[in-house]
This record gives C-alpha cells, sequence and structure tokens, in this order.
C-alpha cells in the first residue's frame, strides 16, 4: 500500500509540473546585451532547455532568410538581414540568447529595425507583431518539449514493461524449480520411508544371522 501511495504521489506531482503551457506570454524589457542597455523581448518558455530553445531559434531566423552567426565569446545567436516582412518591409537584425530558469527557459530576443531597436512605444506595430511570432515560437517549444518529455517517458515505459516481463520470467522459473524441489522431496520422503523398511528387515536378518551362529556355537561346544 506504502508503494501505491508513493507512486499516486509521483504522479499528482508530475502532472503538476508538466500541465501544458496554454498562455505564451511575452514581456518587454529593457536589459543589457552585446548592443548596450536595449528594449527587447522576454519570452518565458515552460519546461524548456534553453540549449535546445536557443538553437531552435536560430533554426528560425534561418527561416526568414537570416544570416545566423553565433561566437564561444558571445552567449547570443546573432541573425543578420532576417526578412520578416510582418514587422518590417526592410530587413532587421536580431539578437536573442536563451537562459535556464525556474520555470524552464527564458529567451531575450532584441530586434534592431536599422539604428533602433524595437520598442513597444516608439514601434506599437512593429512591436504587436513580433511579439505575436515570438507566441507562435513559444508555443512551438512548449510542444516540441512536451514531445521531448513524451519520447523520454515512453522509453522509460518499455524499459518498465521488460522489467516486469523479467519479473514474470523470474516467477516461472521460481515455480519451475519449486516444483522440481517439491517432486524431490516427495522422493526422498518414500525413499526414506523404504529406507526405514530396508532398515528393518536388514535388523531381522543380522538377529536371524545371530541366532545361527549361536546356534553353530553351541554345536561346536557341544561336541567338545
Amino acid at each position: 500500500m506504502k508503494k501505491i501511495y508513493l507512486l499516486s504521489f509521483v504522479l499528482v506531482l508530475f502532472l503538476g509540473t508538466t500541465t501544458a503551457q496554454n498562455n505564451f506570454v511575452v514581456n518587454e524589457i529593457r536589459q543589457n546585451m552585446s548592443r548596450g542597455e536595449q528594449t527587447g523581448f522576454e519570452v518565458p518558455i515552460a519546461n524548456g532547455k534553453s540549449d535546445i530553445v536557443k538553437a531552435n531559434f536560430a533554426k528560425w531566423l534561418k527561416s526568414y532568410k537570416a544570416k545566423v552567426t553565433s561566437s564561444k565569446k558571445s552567449p547570443e545567436v546573432f541573425g543578420d538581414d532576417a526578412n520578416i516582412k510582418v514587422v518590417s518591409q526592410n530587413t532587421v537584425d536580431i539578437y536573442a540568447n536563451a537562459v535556464p530558469s525556474t520555470i524552464g527557459a527564458n529567451l531575450y530576443v532584441f530586434v534592431d529595425l536599422g539604428g533602433a531597436f524595437i520598442s513597444s512605444s516608439a514601434y506599437p506595430q512593429q512591436y504587436t507583431a513580433m511579439e505575436a511570432l515570438l507566441q507562435k515560437f513559444s508555443q512551438s517549444q512548449a510542444v516540441e518539449m512536451l514531445q521531448l518529455q513524451l519520447s523520454d517517458e515512453e522509453k522509460a515505459a518499455k524499459n518498465l514493461d521488460k522489467e516486469y516481463k523479467t519479473l514474470i520470467k523470474g516467477k516461472e522459473k521460481h515455480i519451475k524449480e519449486i516444483e522440481k524441489a517439491k517432486a524431490i522431496i516427495a522422493q526422498r520422503e518414500n525413499d526414506i520411508n523404504k529406507n526405514n523398511a530396508d532398515q528393518s528387515a536388514k535388523l531381522e536378518q543380522i538377529n536371524l544371522q545371530k541366532q545361527i551362529i549361536e546356534t553353530l556355537k553351541q554345536k561346536i561346544n557341544g561336541l567338545k
């Protein structure tokens, strides 16, 4: 029963930590990046892994024909001349980085229109368009993270199934060994019963032989 309660507790805890993210919030921020203090976007991604999110955002930039570069000297991914028409008729430069957070990962994005970074106050239309794109990206990442988690859980389920089948085979082996042992015990019990009977018969033979010997001795003494 303790095991059942423990498994139930783990399941409740698991479900609580893997609830799908349905509200894809994008926050406006102002913080330091490679171009100094700028206004940008913070995209929280529940259950996200920062390295995967960063790599996926680089692919996302390439889908908009951006020339993507990264350097070990900088944690940022740089997308040069991204062609995102819903944001700007001209190409834009995008700087991005992903870091671990308490919920999973945070993606930070800064969009340079060509001398000025997007902000809700200075460029409300561009901000709204970029915000919508980042919300869709966040949603795609939430789906991918859950798919990765699903794959891991399916692998774990297969391992558990293998372990269960191993336990079944182990039980069957033990049952066969018990049946074999029971047969041996039954045989040995029969052997013991036969041995007891043989011992009784042998004692009778011994006593009879002693009587024969004693009789012969008496006859020998009577002839002297």
